[in-house]
């Protein structure tokens, strides 16, 4: 990758076949896009499995990349329909439950602080699974990611006043979840 090089610019590479190129835009958004799979799906594997699916896809339509919208958004979108199939497919197929989470490191300082903070985390993963998808996958795009509603929208194919409406009714919603941890 040359230094300063944009998301089009890659992709233009990668439609001439440029592994390099494809790969620097996986070194640049594969990190985002897992987190966002991980919590649209609450498993590593299948977060990791949904977004390999996606950037095959996005290797193999780089032609039909038109520049309308971000690159960034472009795979979001991708990942966001591979997401939703395997919703699709695990409902009709449930698996068996959940791995719990991975610990967290043991912070050699503050003991209670590290405890407090697993306990945050964890009651924050419980409100975001008990979100209506649509409004986790926008609050996950708005807040984790920092997306503008735009870009939500064009990853979520609706507009940008249903991302708004979504996204605060996500905020609300977890604001009264997560209150006592004020």
């Amino acid at each position: 990758m040359r230094p300063g090089e944009d998301d089009a610019e890659l992709v233009r590479r990668a439609r001439l076949g440029d592994r390099d190129a494809f790969a620097a835009l996986v070194d640049r958004h594969g990190a985002a896009m897992y987190r966002y799979a991980r919590r649209m799906l609450h498993d590593d594997g299948a977060a990791e499995d949904c977004v390999q699916e996606a950037l095959v896809s996005a290797w193999l339509s780089a032609d039909r990349f038109r520049g309308e919208a971000a690159v960034r958004s472009w795979l979001f979108g991708i990942l966001t329909n591979t997401v939703r199939r395997r919703v699709r497919t695990d409902a009709r197929h449930p698996a068996s439950p959940l791995p719990e989470e991975a610990a967290l490191p043991a912070d050699p300082g503050d003991p209670i602080a590290v405890v407090e903070a697993a306990d945050l985390r964890a009651a924050l993963e419980i409100a975001l699974r008990e979100l209506p998808p649509m409004q986790r996958a926008c609050w996950m795009l708005v807040e984790v990611e920092r997306m503008s509603y735009a870009e939500v929208a064009r990853v979520q194919a609706t507009t940008a006043d249903a991302v708004r409406g979504a996204v605060h009714r996500a905020r609300t919603t977890l604001g009264r979840r997560l209150a006592p941890w004020r």
